[in-house]
């Protein structure tokens, strides 16, 4: 009775009680990447908005040198005080994407959740958000033309030939991402992608693995771990993942 009533208090306040099972064991994802991947590592930061990977990286791995791709004007001048007399971090004012174009991004006042895809009219994440920032329900405070590059043709312009980790965050833009590195994914020159997948309905368009794993499961990597927010469709305003997939022949999966 006494353990029914302490477990109903603390479901109470968004809390939930399970049996432990010691032969799960949670992994913290950036201990993990820290232990796969090797000191003066060359990370992608695909989508870098106010800097908060490159911070992350810096902590994690000694000498990382970064390539930070972020086409909003306002978080690009903003990373370029942050960062820019650091010369092992290179920050590009473009996108990434699957040929080199203009394209208009939609700028949200919440700029991360800015995205080429439209925002989906009528949700209660849309309503959420615009009380949150204090507006009216509208998608976007602006829209901006952008220029994006392909990774393929930015490895070859700058000479790489090896990337540790790549890592994509660019709300529902990942595949056109992907699809613009084929040449230097194809070429096993790509330890580690990070890609966040969404599944909610927030934008006009979603993701299923497939959408994602099409693009390099050809060229040999796995899923080795999943980071997940929220875990169904059906409770709470966002479903999304941020995917971990390492190459197979580099980590010998």
């Amino acid at each position: 009775m006494v353990k029914k009533l302490i477990k109903k208090i603390i479901n109470s306040m968004g809390y939930n009680i399970s049996k432990f099972n010691n032969e799960i064991k949670n992994i913290n994802f950036d201990e993990l990447l820290k232990e796969k991947i090797k000191n003066n590592p060359v990370i992608f930061d695909v989508g870098a908005n106010s800097g908060q990977s490159i911070m992350k990286y810096k902590k994690i791995f000694q000498n990382p040198t970064i390539h930070s791709f972020e086409p909003i004007k306002k978080e690009f001048e903003f990373i370029s005080t942050r960062f820019g007399n650091d010369k092992n971090i290179f920050l590009n004012n473009f996108a990434l994407g699957d040929k080199a174009e203009f394209k208009e991004l939609n700028v949200t006042a919440k700029s991360s959740n800015s995205s080429f895809i439209k925002i989906k009219e009528g949700t209660e994440w849309l309503d959420r958000r615009s009380k949150d920032k204090k507006t009216s329900p509208q998608k976007y405070s602006e829209v901006q033309k952008v220029k994006i590059e392909t990774l393929d043709q930015y490895c070859r312009d700058k000479k790489i030939d090896k990337i540790d980790l790549l890592k994509i965050d660019t709300q529902g833009y990942e595949d056109k991402v992907l699809l613009g590195s084929q040449e230097t994914i194809n070429k096993n020159k790509v330890n580690v992608i990070i890609v966040e997948i969404m599944f909610d309905n927030v934008y006009e368009k979603y993701f299923s693995f497939s959408d994602i794993e099409k693009f390099i499961k050809p060229s040999d990597f796995r899923m080795v771990g999943i980071d997940l927010m929220n875990n169904n469709l059906f409770s709470g305003l966002v479903f999304f993942a941020d995917v971990y997939y390492f190459n197979k022949k580099t980590y010998n999966l």
